[in-house]
Formats: structure tokens, sequence, C-alpha cells
């Protein structure tokens, strides 16, 4: 149901059911072999680690019917391109064989996750956020979720960091991104008897 292209700081990409692409913050060459399968690019948020403009254009160029789906926050950067769907949050989007509803998540800059529905499969998509507060996905078959930091050891790293003259970006981390506890706890509170979990957006040194 899904295939991670790349999951990290240095750029994000997944694709579900072959043809439904979350981010695109890598290179042309990175996604060249799913080319002929790729229905649609759905944004997140303006973060260059999620989206690579040139690889957008060329990949537009190589399948011109390619639709992109974003809220409009995402238009200022994409106006050499065109089939972009405008999206609300909590609104949803039907595409015949799978159904989009972004959510409104919670990060330095405006930001979408999203909820992929089939007639037999649910996934809900959750990156580069502070909370998850107030969203719920009961049931759902795949949880592809961040884990960017575990709240137990981080305030220490910062510590020590400062101590040692070093910046201490893992503190910006704290207030854009879920811990391993939040994630965790927003799955024990979900989940069905069947489902999966796909970590996304690991740094080993909680790099935002």
């Amino acid at each position: 149901m899904y295939k991670v292209i790349a999951s990290s700081s240095k750029g994000n990409s997944v694709l579900y059911h072959n043809s439904i692409m979350i981010d695109i913050g890598i290179s042309f060459t990175s996604i060249k072999q799913y080319l002929k399968d790729i229905q649609i690019v759905l944004l997140s948020h303006e973060h260059k680690d999620h989206i690579n403009i040139d690889t957008l254009k060329r990949l537009q160029f190589e399948r011109p019917s390619l639709r992109i789906g974003c809220g409009e926050f995402m238009l200022k950067h994409l106006s050499e391109l065109k089939n972009i769907d405008i999206y609300e949050a909590r609104q949803s989007y039907n595409y015949r064989t799978f159904k989009i509803i972004p959510i409104k998540l919670y990060h330095d800059c405006p930001n979408f996750g999203y909820r992929i529905l089939t007639s037999d499969y649910k996934i809900i998509h959750a990156t580069d956020t502070a909370t998850l507060e107030g969203i719920e996905a009961k049931g759902y078959d795949l949880y592809a979720l961040e884990f960017n930091y575990d709240e137990e050891t981080i305030n220490d790293i910062i510590e020590s960091k400062r101590n040692t003259g070093q910046f201490a970006y893992e503190k910006g981390a704290i207030n854009s991104h879920l811990s391993e506890q939040q994630a965790n706890e927003f799955i024990f509170k979900n989940k069905g008897e069947r489902f999966e979990i796909l970590r996304l957006h690991q740094s080993t040194r909680y790099e935002i």
C-alpha cells in the first residue's frame, strides 16, 4: 500500500497505492521509476525537504495530466505549474477510486496532513506538526506519522549542547514536531484490531 521513497530532514516523499504521492522534496532521479503510475502529488508545506519545485516541474512535464493537491498557502510556489486542486481542511475531495481529506497541522508554517480513503483501506499521513490534538482516525489501516524525538531524552541533549556552547536545534523540534510519546498516544487512542504503523521523518539527531 505504500513505498517510502525518502523520509528525513534531507528529503521526503511517500507513494501510496502506487499512484498518490505525498510530498516531493527529492530529485527527479529518485522518483523516475514510479513515473508512469503517479496520478497526483499532495503537498504538505513549503519547506525544501518536502517540495522540490524543479522535480515537480519535471514530473508534470513528463506527465501532463498529473494533478497537484495542496492548500491555498502553497500557490505562491506553483506559478509555473498546472492542474492544481486547491483544498480546504476537513473537506472531502473525490477522485473516484480514492478520496482525499486534508488535515490542518501545526508547524512553523502552514501545513496539511492527509487522509487517503478507498473503499477498503484508510490511511492518515501527518508529519511536521507539534500536535495531533483534535484529530481522530478511528480504526484506520495505516498510521503514517512522524516520530521525531524522545521526550525523555531531548531536554538532556539540549542542556548538554548549551553547556558546550553548541546550537541546540533540538529546541525547535519540541515546538514544531511530534515526539514518540505523542505519536504512540494518538495511535493507542485510535487503533482498531488490525493496523500498521509507518514511522515518518526520522532523524538520528532530531534535525528539523
